[in-house]
């Protein structure tokens, strides 16, 4: 089969690497390098992927020999490589950025514009159109599709091309994850011809997020995320933008925009109609091209926040996706029609208005998925550069219409005041807005807004600012609309997920602020729980800081109280301290903890995302493997196992024996989990996060039953969205507030089983677990969509079993979700560190 699939190529093979120039109508080609040649094979070549060194010289030698291409190192990605974003435009563009680069600043902020400035704008300026490729690093066509895109932009005289060229600046970044890409090229290396030949990753793509790199776009944590954000809303303010994905393999070879329903009511009209339009041209185009199988109108929708063509939407840029059918990664790979599926949202793989012309089925190789992304890219340049003044004038409407006559209505503004209990979630907060072209002030004497008055230093955000409907989403209650079920995140309000106590303005009034330009200067009124800033030597459980330096005092051999109830509750510091406080009870924390963090051998996105808290917050861990856990004398080397969200599937067996390399195939087995009651029955704790829950409900013969699942369940349902806990009285709580926002997503509520139950179950003997958070008795809804919300209603969220002399922590959520919700970080750290 695979000489076979060679030899079918070797034409192909040869036509492009004797006569690259050709093909595209080069200018000056002798002078530019063809990616072929500079390869040494044609570009999405069978059995072949391009490495990031391949593809950074490449781009910096364009760079060398084209004069209108300008390549720049932007920053650094999260394992230290060079971040790239290359210009590509006519050099009298180029020669001229600076003023371009102003003339899209004032398209895009249009306070104090002088119609003077708008006119030059609109006669002067260039389309700013960003590219982005291979968020996703086994999306892998995406950047082969950059090395061809560059070259044929920056050299043919064809069009749209040479049009593109002066009416145009495209700024492209040819991989969103260099790191990603490097790990996927070496792994395919490796296993191509092989048994195990493009078999999945033993670990995640990107260090800390893998898939979940485009859940990042609100909330900043990773470094690529930021360099990006950084360019778009304070660099080039691009009025269109385009990520370029990969989707399954048997479904629509293409899909282009339109969106599906349901549409977020915060975005601008005008921004969806331009989104609408250039995805009908392209499918037009796409079909007179003969690229059969190309869909709209399906799949994807315009409700949710967090993706890299969601953000800049509410940014007022018109933020296209792309979602192309993957081969397996660069081998090939042959669908019958009988294997091809429909569209989502389409009943039968037939003709449709929103899928015209299906693909009959065959080959469909890496180098298909690079031409319908030309293809693509063709339409849109070409649209773009036909129409440049309508383009710089929509966008002009939009900052305006967004700005001035949106800005009008209620809320006028959102107020922080300076006394919310958690000033690191509000550093936090400030920090990702300041870094999303949000403008704050910050209220000089006390504040009076709607009849109440907020304490001077409180931070303002202003409506009646561009990315004001950035703010708005981010900021308001999402109330998901009627009709079919979300199939992912429903509410996301940002204050709530953070612990951050944020106040809706109507009316502002007359107010002395004054506008802040960093974290520092806007939180600098910002002290949080009065009781341990009056004393040096306390933390304050209200910080979500709080608990790294408990961590470094444990590690430098010092002993650590948290007082659990009184006056003190909630207070962290030595215990001598709380002496003189007169606290009735403390918890006392000494020594160190041998904190081990499961990881399974296929790359856990929850995983990750607990390893980046710990990163963040200073906490020092191992990572635990199948095999270290099977290998058994867990307390040799461990105090404390987390378990992130894992199934308990994956727990048990992990990878299939044949489907990866004999060394990563298999789970914890039976010795495995025998190895982790025996530890947690020594003394050891346990805690367990979402879906591994289940999975040690059932090794400890715990008398729970799962309410969001099974005939306690009914119809209910929550995909993703903010819900409210409450806690229980415990020293394992102490200092938590009264309600407790947690994200709900598909998640777990447990009540105690019935003596029935327990019967029939075998475990009429055990003790129920102790509840720390229930989720609320009622009102459990706080953002988002919730079907039949009283399956989940004063059941428990986070309990604590006792086993022998050790402990099982379970949480039916993730309380580090996505890195967002920050007001559930400290719980983990409280079932780490406490043993009340």
């Amino acid at each position: 089969m695979r000489a076979m699939l060679e030899t079918a190529f070797l034409p192909f093979v040869l036509a492009c690497s004797t006569v690259p120039a050709a093909r595209v109508g080069v200018v000056d080609a002798a002078q530019v390098t063809s990616p072929e040649a500079h390869l040494g094979r044609p570009v999405g070549a069978d059995f072949q992927l391009v490495d990031w060194d391949e593809v950074s010289s490449y781009f910096r030698r364009l760079d060398a020999e084209s004069d209108a291409v300008l390549v720049e190192t932007v920053g650094q990605t999260t394992e230290g490589r060079d971040f790239l974003l290359a210009t590509i435009s006519a050099p009298a563009n180029l020669a001229r950025l600076d003023e371009l680069r102003a003339h899209a600043r004032t398209l895009a902020d249009p306070r104090g514009r002088s119609s003077e400035a708008l006119d030059a704008a609109l006669r002067d300026g260039k389309v700013i159109l960003f590219v982005s490729c291979s968020m996703h690093a086994t999306e892998c066509a995406g950047t082969s599709f950059a090395l061809d895109f560059a070259y044929r932009l920056a050299t043919s005289d064809e069009e749209p091309w040479r049009s593109a060229r002066e009416e145009c600046v495209v700024v492209l970044a040819p991989s969103l994850n260099p790191d990603g890409l490097d790990h996927v090229t070496s792994w395919y290396r490796e296993t191509v011809g092989t048994a195990y030949e493009a078999t999945g990753l033993t670990k995640l793509y990107q260090y800390y997020t893998g898939h979940d790199n485009n859940r990042d776009w609100f909330m900043l944590t990773q470094n690529e995320t930021r360099l990006v954000t950084r360019e778009l809303y304070s660099r080039w303010f691009p009025q269109v933008y385009w990520d370029v994905h990969q989707q399954g393999s048997t479904r629509e070879r293409l899909f282009v925009p339109p969106f599906r329903d349901p549409l977020n009511p915060n975005l601008d009209a005008a921004v969806i109609g331009g989104i609408d339009v250039l995805g009908s041209r392209a499918l037009l185009d796409l079909t007179r091209d003969g690229l059969t199988g190309v869909s709209t109108g399906v799949s994807y929708d315009m409700w949710w926040n967090g993706g890299n063509r969601n953000v800049p939407v509410r940014h007022n840029i018109v933020g296209l996706l792309t979602e192309a059918a993957s081969a397996n990664l660069a081998s090939p790979i042959f669908l019958r029609p009988s294997e091809l599926a429909p569209p989502r949202g389409l009943d039968g793989y037939a003709p449709s208005n929103r899928f015209p012309d299906p693909w009959p089925g065959g080959w469909w190789r890496l180098r298909d998925i690079v031409d319908y992304e030309l293809g693509f890219a063709r339409s849109l340049l070409g649209s773009l550069s036909r129409e440049r003044a309508f383009w710089l004038r929509n966008a002009a409407e939009v900052s305006e219409r967004v700005t001035f006559a949106d800005g009008a209505e209620a809320p006028r503004a959102w107020v922080l005041p300076s006394d919310n209990r958690d000033p690191a979630a509000v550093r936090r907060l400030v920090d990702v807005l300041l870094a999303s072209g949000v403008e704050l002030h910050r209220a000089a004497a006390p504040l009076e807004a709607d009849g109440r008055t907020w304490p001077a230093g409180s931070l303002v955000i202003r409506r009646d600012q561009p990315y004001g409907a950035h703010v708005k989403d981010l900021f308001e209650v999402q109330r998901y609309p009627e009709g079919d079920a979300p199939y992912d995140v429903a509410g996301w309000t940002l204050p709530f997920l953070l612990g951050v106590a944020r106040v809706e303005v109507l009316a502002l009034g007359d107010a002395e602020l004054e506008r802040v330009r960093d974290v520092d200067a806007a939180t600098a009124s910002f002290h949080g729980d009065p009781r341990a800033a009056a004393r040096p030597e306390l933390l304050s459980t209200h910080h979500s800081d709080a608990w790294s330096p408990v961590y470094a005092a444990l590690a430098r051999g010092e002993r650590v109280a948290l007082a659990t109830d009184g006056a003190d509750a909630g207070l962290l510091g030595p215990p001598e301290a709380f002496e003189a406080f007169e606290a009735e009870h403390a918890t006392v924390i000494e020594g160190t903890r041998r904190l081990g963090l499961y990881s399974p051998w296929s790359g856990s996105m929850d995983e990750g995302w607990m390893r980046w808290v710990f990163d963040a917050q200073g906490v020092p861990y191992v990572t635990v493997r199948n095999e270290m856990l099977r290998a058994g004398a867990l307390a040799d080397f461990l105090d404390v196992l987390v378990i992130p969200s894992v199934s308990a599937g994956e727990l048990d067996r992990g990878r299939a024996p044949g489907t990866v390399q004999p060394e990563f195939a298999g789970g914890l087995d039976a010795e495995g989990a025998v190895a982790i009651e025996e530890f947690v029955r020594g003394g050891g704790t346990l805690v367990t996060l979402g879906a591994s829950s289940a999975w040690a409900v059932d090794l400890f013969e715990l008398p729970l039953v799962d309410t969001a699942r099974g005939k306690d369940a009914g119809e209910f349902a929550c995909p993703g969205s903010v819900v409210r806990t409450v806690p229980e009285a415990h020293a394992c709580t102490a200092g938590l507030p009264a309600s407790v926002a947690a994200f709900f997503s598909d998640s777990s509520a447990w009540r105690a089983m019935t003596e029935a139950e327990r019967e029939a179950s075998g475990r009429e003997g055990q003790p129920v677990p102790e509840v720390l958070l229930r989720y609320a008795p009622t009102r459990v809804l706080l953002s988002g969509w919730i079907r039949a919300p009283q399956a989940i209603e004063g059941h428990a969220a986070w309990a604590v079993a006792r086993h022998g002399a050790g402990r099982v922590h379970l949480f039916g959520f993730r309380p580090q979700y996505r890195g967002w919700s920050q007001a559930t970080f400290g719980l983990v750290h409280r079932a780490v560190l406490l043993r009340p």
